[in-house]
């Protein structure tokens, strides 16, 4: 039997017969689950992409790349610089203490505090 090709392409065409089941795409909480190396964040209703840079705060990698992150104090006190974490939590440290007095929601981390790994 011969090939048959569609207008416009080199393809063969595929015949409804000749379809192949596939099995279903991963799940994206599964192990095969990527993980993003960005990450997003929101403050105040808005929603920020920082690219990664180990060894700093999440905050002064926002600020180095543009993303105006509301802040103050730049040590963990005033908690303006508070973020919910989006994606990408798994780049960030674990919570320092002064993290976890002001807050207990897992997602909440203040900007200033949360260090790049």
């Amino acid at each position: 039997m011969g090939k048959t090709f569609t207008v416009g392409s080199l393809k063969p065409a595929v015949r409804p017969s000749e379809r192949s089941i596939s099995a279903a795409p991963p799940k994206p909480d599964g192990p095969s689950a990527v993980r993003p190396s960005v990450i997003q964040i929101e403050q105040k209703g808005k929603t920020f992409t920082v690219q990664p840079a180990p060894g700093v705060s999440l905050l002064d990698a926002a600020l180095g790349q543009g993303v105006l992150l509301d802040h103050k104090c730049k040590k963990g006190t005033c908690g303006r610089c508070m973020v919910t974490v989006l994606a990408g939590a798994h780049l960030l440290a674990p919570k320092t203490r002064r993290e976890r007095e002001k807050t207990d929601q897992p997602a909440k981390r203040l900007a200033c505090q949360a260090q790049i790994q």
